[in-house]
């Protein structure tokens, strides 16, 4: 199944240069429905990435999580 990026719940977040590994972990361990990243502006040391989840569950937790 494919999740669909218009009706996406949408989470934009800096990582630091190699911190993406922990928050993959975590969406790989937590989240029950389908979700994606996808970098959306990069600089030296930090990177924006927009997380979409297809879940509201998946996506309110995520945020609980990153606050």
């Amino acid at each position: 199944m494919s999740i669909n990026i218009p009706t996406a719940r949408k989470a934009n977040i800096d990582v630091q240069y190699g911190q993406l590994q922990p928050v993959l972990d975590w969406c790989e361990r937590n989240c029950e429905a389908e979700y994606r990243y996808i970098d959306i502006d990069y600089h030296r040391n930090t990177s924006r990435w927009e997380f979409l989840f297809e879940s509201e569950k998946d996506y309110v937790a995520f945020l609980m999580w990153k606050k």
